[in-house]
């Protein structure tokens, strides 16, 4: 019995709130790049993250004109 009452006594000091993560996405082919809990952990990992999507969406929607 007094082994409960030694957990029960300390289990709440140790005991934290949840820490809400959000996840980092590329808004280019709708990939989950996993969850990071600061927004510049998450404009990092989405900054590093490259696809063919986004290599299509830096080109240039028209070719330049050739006179």
């Amino acid at each position: 019995m007094a082994s409960n009452v030694h957990l029960l006594k300390c289990s709440h000091a140790k005991r934290t709130g949840p820490k809400m993560t959000v996840d980092a996405f590329c808004i280019h082919c709708y990939r989950i790049l996993g969850g990071r809990r600061t927004a510049s952990q998450r404009a990092k990992t989405e900054a590093k993250h490259i696809c063919p999507e986004k290599r299509l969406a830096w080109q240039p929607a028209a070719p330049p004109p050739y006179n």
